[in-house]
């Protein structure tokens, strides 16, 4: 293919920031994790569906529940992570391995958001000094479970095609969604998990290692 174009440098390229150092991203580090990451698919997914709602373009609508969805399920393998710790600190005596290396290996072996939030519900009732928030709230397992009929293994909401042995369209059917109630259930979903949940097991965990 000619490398040459007709097309203008205003196509082809992003517009360039005022600031030159508005042009440098920093990776990695001990502050990267899950959370962080998922703040990002957040921000990004809220950025995407606000162009939307300014300018509807349905090319748009799977690529904004896809962010939403992976920061969802990135938030929820943080917190599994943080109250498997969390357990083990309280005497967690249960059947099932907490340890780290062991938890890495299931947060690994699924996508499926309903599973990683029973196993986050699983371990937060194993938290002795918690009281009665020791649990996922109703209105947070409802859009979960919504969201887990929607897309189980996290392909509906990032390909076409979906499925290894029998390959079929993840949506055959054209059909018109009320596009805002299901990103703004995901986008208040996103938000309860990143800072609500986040914050009090960070906060516990917090108390543990402090001797409380």
């Amino acid at each position: 293919m000619d490398e040459e174009t007709d097309a203008s440098d205003d196509v082809l390229n992003l517009r360039r920031p005022v600031h030159e150092h508005h042009e440098v991203a920093i990776l990695g580090g001990s502050h990267e994790d899950d959370l962080t990451i998922a703040g990002g698919y957040f921000t990004a997914g809220e950025l995407a569906a606000t162009k939307f709602f300014e300018q509807p373009d349905d090319g748009l609508a799977i690529p904004v529940l896809y962010l939403y969805r992976h920061s969802i399920e990135l938030s929820l393998k943080w917190l599994i992570r943080v109250a498997a710790r969390c357990a083990v600190r309280d005497g967690y005596a249960g059947q099932e391995n907490l340890e780290p290396e062991r938890v890495e290996a299931r947060l690994r072996s699924t996508h499926n958001v309903r599973k990683l939030a029973e196993c986050l519900d699983r371990y937060m009732k194993e938290l002795k000094h918690f009281g009665r928030d020791n649990k996922i709230d109703p209105a947070t397992w409802k859009t979960l479970k919504w969201l887990d009929t929607e897309d189980q293994t996290g392909e509906a909401y990032r390909y076409a095609v979906i499925g290894s042995r029998n390959p079929s369209q993840a949506r055959p059917v054209q059909e018109n969604i009320n596009f805002y109630d299901q990103v703004n259930a995901l986008h208040r979903l996103a938000i309860s998990l990143q800072h609500v949940y986040s914050t009090a097991l960070y906060d516990y965990e917090q108390f543990q290692l402090q001797g409380f």
